[in-house]
């Protein structure tokens, strides 16, 4: 369990919060840039961190995002004219570029300075691998981005979405570190019920020891990006099956593909904030060697995955924050929850993959009070990038120690895995050489069975 006030401080991210401190000293991404389809774009309302944002795409190309009211009188900038490189308050025609200069104030007299007195909440972006990333740290010059392995990739080998969630962004993120709960909440009702000698044979390896072993073994160790996360379940009787997962500062993860393929797709997803109450889910799937297939974007556009929801799954658009990203599937419905399938087919009666964990994670309340919690040890992953979490925000609002791995892009050139190993081998030197992001190799579920390196 968390005290309440490590709750609080690991839950609060608004200006000013040690925990919202710490992650504003790191690239944010935001938006897809197919978001702000052409010059002088509609803007956008946005909420980041607690903070009402405006982004807007100017008549050079180059986006920005700006405090939500003008700095006049407070009007909000969402309705502004997008036009000749910068934003028009329409109340009385104050016109901001995308560094919150002020360029143009018509209701002034024609040798008045005052304009040149009125900066307004700006922070700089970035264009990346089809995303808009923002900083909003304290840094006059921003750390490097990120070298994420999906960010070097072409274009056509990624696909990108996004989704809201009611919840704190930590109820949201522990989730997907959590390998504990594939064998409950994304099973199906046979999975439980004894196999025979012919299933056993026809199950993938991979299912068949998740389905024996409910209860893994964790191995969590503190690395210079964040945390290493192994799940060793029992194979067969002279080995172990590790799934291996990676959470990196500040919210971003990286899970094995769950598949046995020789060349999988790969997964990775930032759990940002949006306020304390809720979250946004940025999902990336992409394969490091060729461009994704039209089947796998088809699986992927129709809710396929963890992190995409579907678009046929998704309310009607609106112009609130988020609000093209909003799933059908709630609270105020029960997420469709189908008692029938529950007890014939899935175990957690809800059909969607992503909505599966929004359910558990959402009705935990908007802030979950970790004071009352009761870990076991299969909660080691989740105790591990807590404290990894509060111990650098801490650190950095106590003695002003630097954000973890932000200025070391390479430190996010890992990737996650699986293997089956001898069990007098010890995981993390085998494994070494797939955790790396090797350009021109793609290990993945090959992994499974793979020979040990030789040292």
């Amino acid at each position: 369990m968390l005290s309440k006030q490590d709750n609080e401080l690991l839950t609060r991210v608004g200006q000013g919060s040690p925990m919202g401190n710490l992650m504003r000293e790191y690239w944010i991404p935001v938006l897809l840039s197919s978001e702000l389809p052409e010059i002088d774009s509609v803007p956008l309302r946005m909420r980041l961190l607690g903070e009402d944002l405006i982004a807007f795409r100017d008549t050079d190309g180059r986006v920005g995002m700006l405090g939500a009211q003008c700095p006049h009188r407070g009007a909000s900038l969402f309705f502004g004219r997008n036009e000749e490189r910068g934003l028009r308050c329409v109340y009385h025609g104050w016109k901001f570029d995308v560094t919150g200069a002020c360029v143009d104030m018509p209701n002034e007299p024609p040798e008045s300075s005052f304009k040149n007195k009125v900066h307004h909440v700006a922070y700089p972006c970035v264009e990346r691998a089809g995303a808009v990333w923002v900083y909003m740290g304290s840094r006059e010059v921003p750390p490097p981005l990120p070298e994420l392995e999906w960010m070097s990739v072409p274009d056509e080998h990624r696909i990108l979405a996004k989704r809201v969630q009611y919840s704190n962004w930590a109820q949201a993120i522990e989730g997907e570190i959590d390998s504990s709960h594939l064998a409950f909440t994304h099973s199906r009702v046979p999975d439980h019920q004894p196999l025979s000698g012919e299933q056993e044979v026809a199950l993938a390896s991979m299912q068949l020891y998740q389905r024996r072993d409910t209860h893994p073994h964790f191995d969590v160790l503190d690395t210079d990006y964040g945390v290493l996360i192994a799940a060793r379940r029992d194979a067969e009787p002279d080995t172990y099956y590790y799934r291996i997962s990676q959470f990196l500062m500040p919210f971003w993860t990286l899970v094995s593909s769950g598949t046995e393929r020789h060349d999988p797709a790969r997964g990775t997803r930032a759990f940002i904030p949006i306020d304390d109450e809720n979250v946004m889910v940025f999902a990336t799937t992409f394969h490091p060697l060729r461009p994704l297939t039209e089947r796998e974007r088809s699986v992927l556009k129709t809710g396929g995955g963890a992190g995409f929801v579907g678009q046929d799954h998704l309310l009607p658009p609106t112009t609130a924050p988020f609000g093209a990203w909003r799933p059908i599937a709630s609270a105020a419905n029960d997420y469709f929850i189908d008692r029938e399938a529950q007890r014939t087919s899935e175990f957690s009666g809800i059909k969607e993959f992503w909505a599966q964990d929004a359910a558990l994670q959402e009705t935990m309340g908007a802030i979950f009070d970790r004071s009352g919690e009761h870990l076991g040890s299969s909660d080691a992953a989740i105790i591990r990038m807590r404290m990894r979490l509060l111990n650098a925000a801490k650190a950095m609002t106590d003695s002003g120690v630097k954000a973890p791995a932000v200025d070391e892009p390479d430190l996010y050139r890992v990737r996650a895995s699986m293997a089956v190993l001898p069990r007098d081998v010890e995981w993390l030197r085998a494994t070494e050489d797939l955790r790396r992001v090797v350009v021109g190799t793609n290990p993945g579920g090959a992994a499974v069975g793979f020979p040990v390196p030789a040292r």
